[in-house]
């Protein structure tokens, strides 16, 4: 969990949008979401039925959250621990 550090709204987003943040967070999810993906709808997707679509775009949205959360505190962390 993250500590209060003052930072803004605003500085989370800048974070969440620098590329190493968002190009990491992609990658992880293409693999997570990808093998969830098999998991969870391979049976109906080689049936050639339609996926859940809802299901489909948080399967891959979730990895992504959490792969970027995960940055953004590892950063607050840092810069915390700079500051001290």
């Amino acid at each position: 969990m993250v500590k209060s550090t003052g930072t803004s709204f605003r500085d989370l987003l800048v974070m969440a949008s620098a590329r190493g943040t968002s190009l990491r967070a992609l990658k992880l999810a293409l693999v997570v979401g990808s093998l969830l993906t098999v998991i969870n709808q391979g049976d109906i997707l080689l049936q050639g039925q339609a996926p859940d679509w809802l299901k489909l775009v948080l399967t891959y949205l979730v990895p992504y959250g959490v792969s970027t959360w995960t940055s953004i505190a590892k950063d607050l962390e840092s810069n915390t621990r700079r500051d001290t």
